[in-house]
């Protein structure tokens, strides 16, 4: 209900003179993510990105990813297989800072650094299968993320993007840290190729 309320104010906000000159500043991506945690998880991020200036962005970004492994596959024991669910979400926010240009053969790449902060959630449930066993757990807590990557600029508004960061959470009371990389696409509102 309260989605059906939010829609129509964005749409009166967007439509604004103001608003729509702001909106030029706005970039929206996607792709593939990798986070090394639990024995690994893949899924997908979508973020946004709002340009201060042609070298300082603000960026949202939300992580989906899961993994279903094994442990003991063919092991003829009492035990039996163990099966492990992962479902980790993250949600992160921060500047993300462009450097100039550089050139690789006759590719040209616009290298960032970026820093964010926000929060992760990870539910877990661990089943033994010749049993029917099933215990789950889920945590939600705060992280932060260092790391950079590269833009390749393929057309005026269209940008193939890589970056690796160091993702550190802080679920069941301790510190985990990962490795995240994500790999898309963004599309600018406005031209890329300044």
């Amino acid at each position: 209900m309260k989605t059906l309320l939010v829609i129509p104010i964005l749409l009166f906000l967007f439509s604004t003179r103001s608003m729509a000159q702001n909106l030029h500043n706005l970039e929206v991506g996607g792709g593939w993510a990798y986070v090394s945690s639990n024995f690994g998880v893949n899924g997908f991020n979508v973020g946004a990105d709002y340009w201060f200036s042609p070298r300082v962005s603000g960026v949202f970004s939300y992580d989906d990813a899961w993994d279903t492994s094994s442990i003991g596959n063919f092991v003829l024991t009492p035990v039996g297989q163990i099966a492990i669910k992962s479902h980790l979400q993250n949600y992160l926010f921060g500047p993300r800072i462009a450097f100039a240009k550089k050139k690789i053969k006759n590719y040209e790449f616009i290298p960032f650094g970026e820093f964010q902060i926000g929060g992760t959630s990870l539910h877990s449930e661990v089943q033994q299968t010749s049993t029917g066993i099933r215990q789950t757990a889920s945590d939600n807590a705060f992280s932060w993320m260092l790391g950079g990557g590269a833009d390749y600029v393929f057309s005026d508004h269209w940008t193939a993007r890589a970056n690796l960061d160091f993702l550190r959470t802080h679920l069941a009371n301790s510190g985990q840290s990962q490795l995240r990389l994500v790999i898309g696409v963004a599309y600018s509102i406005k031209s890329r190729n300044r």
